[in-house]
């Protein structure tokens, strides 16, 4: 096969000569967005030249300027081109070359200004979300040329077959899949809203798909705690604290690594969970029990600096904020020294902090407070989920088999 042609270089259409039919200067370029030749026409005022001598000057003149520019390495796309700051490239690819692009449109600029426009609205743990799915879903649009269509073009199939390649490719979950779906559904409706760009989200009726797992941290057991305590007791102590504050205060793992000595309150023992860092975008109070009271005191987190990181470098308070994945790996490499099981995770502190509550009587709007849920239906579903009825003729009394 030959190559293909990039361009067909400008030419004149005369009509064969007839002065009253349209003249134009013809020429074609590749579209990158289709990898067809795309045809344009300069008609350029031949209209008004009433002789066929001026007609051919113009001609000349249109046909050389627009050579000159080629030459130059314009296109006609560029005038459709755009600068924009790509947000799905890899953070140590913008380090090298920087994230400002220069492209026709295409969905990875829409998902960027997307991507743009949700970072003032969630936390950082949840752009990271955003971000890398998106990545995941532009990199298969991109596969499947799907750049090369107007993003109206998509359709309701083309999610589907996204979806169905992630769960056959990647074993995605059903509780994975479900985040996509909100994900893109989101992103359509900004196209929809914001841009004013498609009039349909194609994301809906998606089948439902993905594998049944449960990914949800198991509470651990006394038995297996004690385990775990005793050797984050010798050989991570940073590591314990953070696993106490979790089990006493019921704070997120990405709250507490970002919480400050000034959002203790010695005085009324309470903690404050800033907006800036709570997952539900909301300052928070949550009461400290006198256990944790005591820990903290002993270590006299108190007569710090209120300004410092309660969990930095070196196992100690400080001015730098550790990795969000920091702690889950530390947590991961003791739980798979001991043998235990992998459904046991970092998180499963503050559930198991959570079993300890229900067992000792607390009732169900105390926990919603405790665990800063936005309804008690939340608290609700997470009972059913985490404990069985509690029936004492069940357990004590049921009749013999």
């Amino acid at each position: 096969m030959g190559k293909k042609k990039i361009i067909v270089l400008p030419h004149l259409v005369d009509a064969g000569g007839d002065l009253t039919k349209d003249w134009f200067v013809e020429y074609s370029c590749r579209d990158p967005r289709t990898d067809k030749l795309k045809r344009f026409r300069e008609y350029g005022g031949f209209r008004k030249l009433k002789s066929a001598k001026e007609r051919y000057a113009l001609a000349q003149k249109i046909i050389s300027d627009i050579k000159d520019k080629m030459v130059s390495g314009w296109t006609p796309f560029k005038e459709e081109m755009l600068t924009y700051q790509d947000a799905l490239i890899l953070q140590v690819q913008a380090d090298r070359w920087g994230r400002e692009r220069e492209s026709l449109p295409t969905i990875r600029i829409y998902l960027s200004e997307f991507l743009d426009a949700k970072k003032a609205t969630v936390i950082a743990h949840s752009y990271q979300t955003y971000r890398s799915k998106l990545r995941i879903f532009a990199e298969w649009a991109e596969h499947q040329k799907l750049d090369d269509i107007h993003i109206s073009c998509i359709t309701r199939e083309h999610i589907c077959d996204f979806l169905q390649y992630m769960v056959e490719h990647n074993q995605t979950s059903k509780r994975t899949v479900l985040k996509y779906k909100q994900i893109l559904h989101g992103f359509f409706d900004y196209m929809i809203q914001a841009k004013r760009i498609v009039l349909t989200n194609p994301v809906h009726d998606i089948p439902d798909m993905g594998r049944l797992t449960d990914e949800a941290p198991r509470p651990i057991p006394e038995k297996d705690r004690s385990v775990l305590t005793a050797y984050m007791r010798r050989n991570d102590p940073q590591l314990w604290l953070f696993c106490q504050m979790e089990y006493y205060c019921a704070i997120r793992p990405n709250e507490l690594r970002q919480l400050r000595i000034q959002d203790i309150d010695f005085t009324r023992r309470l903690i404050r969970v800033p907006c800036t860092i709570s997952k539900n975008r909301q300052t928070e109070l949550v009461n400290m029990p006198n256990q944790l009271y005591d820990v903290l005191v002993a270590l006299k987190v108190n007569e710090l600096a209120g300004e410092l990181y309660l969990f930095s470098s070196n196992g100690q308070p400080g001015i730098t904020m550790l990795g969000k994945n920091n702690f889950r790996f530390r947590f991961n490499r003791i739980r798979n020294r001991l043998g235990l099981p992998p459904e046991y995770k970092l998180y499963s502190f503050k559930h198991t902090g959570g079993v300890e509550l229900v067992n000792a009587g607390v009732d169900t709007w105390e926990l919603q407070r405790h665990f800063r849920h936005k309804s008690i239906d939340t608290t609700e579903r997470y009972i059913r989920r985490n404990f069985a009825v509690k029936s004492d003729k069940i357990k004590n009394h049921f009749p013999d088999i």
